[in-house]
């Protein structure tokens, strides 16, 4: 009898590798004991959490952030159609190696001279229309509304009412307005990117997240044409060369032509009558002369369209497929950090009770 009873016991154990539902209504009894008893110690974590959730919302940038982007296609001969077809232009316009290399706007490099100090800088200085009828600088725009008085410059007071003169060049700038400039420079790259859109498109994407909407708005806009206008004098500074130079020739030729014109005319008026060679040596010599420079004009004339044309062809052809529309994405920081410190208070707590409670348990057992 004593035999069958301790098989049935044997077969009523569990393998030591499972719990049996009755242990774990057990334990679930003895942990809910547990919290209940130590409820002051959950209390103490959850405050805790509270206070420092607190402090983290005291300093938590409550502004609203306006995100600005604007996409675009960089066409034209700014790398896209080779540098063979430049060179056959060139030549076509008899300006020999005038067509200027674009290597260093390619790829990486584009991306990182579009946010490079010189861009931002000339974009910085450039003027804005700050509303209907009042224009100022970007930089004092930017000064006005970016809140980098209150962050930056909140100790500062120089520089916190320190504002741009409009029309003084960057190298006249005093030690102040180069501080200032450097530091507004500072901030606004970090605000600004530039990427790729798409790994299989050629598409770039400028964005920028500011608290103001109207600055965000305008800062993309005026960096692109800066970009564009810089670029495009880049790109095309051999050309433009060369067309100052014809179009100084082709003044001087008119000038040149025009005076000789002139003295012919008198002079053909003061000798009408006479025969002597000598005199019709000069009236030949002048006629010579006048036939001569409206040649060289002429061809100064067509070289000067030439080269107007090229400078047309060269320019890289900037294509905004997606402007800046209004109303920009707005993101509210909503101070949550209190909210999160409790709840992150009182998983501790249950997760220090826990182990309390499976401490004591091994060392009872």
């Amino acid at each position: 009898m004593e035999t069958i009873d301790s098989r049935n016991t044997d077969k009523n154990q569990l393998p030591p590798d499972q719990i049996s539902p009755k242990e774990v209504v057990n334990r679930a009894i003895l942990f809910k004991n547990q919290l209940i008893r130590s409820w002051k110690l959950i209390a103490a974590f959850m405050v805790i959490g509270a206070v420092v959730g607190f402090f983290i919302d005291l300093n938590l940038d409550k502004r609203p952030t306006y995100t600005a982007w604007i996409t675009f296609n960089l066409g034209g001969s700014s790398g896209q159609s080779g540098m063979g077809e430049l060179g056959n232009i060139a030549s076509m316009f008899g300006m020999g190696g005038g067509a200027p290399d674009a290597n260093i706007f390619t790829g990486e490099n584009f991306l990182y001279y579009v946010v490079s100090k010189p861009i931002i800088t000339r974009s910085l200085l450039r003027e804005v229309d700050t509303t209907a009828n009042h224009k100022d600088l970007m930089i004092n725009y930017y000064i006005n509304h970016s809140g980098i008085q209150e962050d930056e410059w909140e100790k500062d007071d120089t520089l916190r009412n320190f504002r741009f003169v409009r029309g003084k060049k960057m190298k006249d700038f005093t030690r102040l307005e180069m501080k200032a400039l450097d530091g507004v420079f500072t901030r606004i790259k970090s605000e600004t990117t530039i990427a790729q859109l798409d790994r299989k498109s050629s598409f770039l994407t400028l964005k920028t997240g500011l608290h103001s909407e109207p600055l965000a708005a305008a800062w993309v806009n005026i960096l692109l044409e800066t970009v564009q206008e810089d670029y495009t004098e880049k790109q095309t500074q051999k050309t433009s060369e060369m067309y100052t130079l014809m179009k100084a020739r082709r003044d001087s030729l008119g000038r040149l032509l025009g005076q000789n014109d002139a003295n012919l005319a008198r002079y053909i008026d003061q000798n009408q009558q006479i025969v002597v060679a000598e005199g019709q040596l000069q009236q030949s010599k002048l006629t010579r002369n006048s036939t001569f420079l409206q040649q060289l004009y002429y061809s100064a004339v067509q070289s000067v369209d030439n080269l107007r044309l090229s400078l047309i062809k060269e320019a890289p052809l900037f294509t905004i497929v997606e402007p800046v529309s209004l109303p920009l994405y707005k993101e509210s920081h909503e101070p949550y950090a209190m909210q999160a410190g409790i709840v992150l208070g009182l998983m501790l707590g249950l997760v220090f009770v826990f182990l309390k409670q499976t401490y004591q348990s091994i060392m009872q057992s």
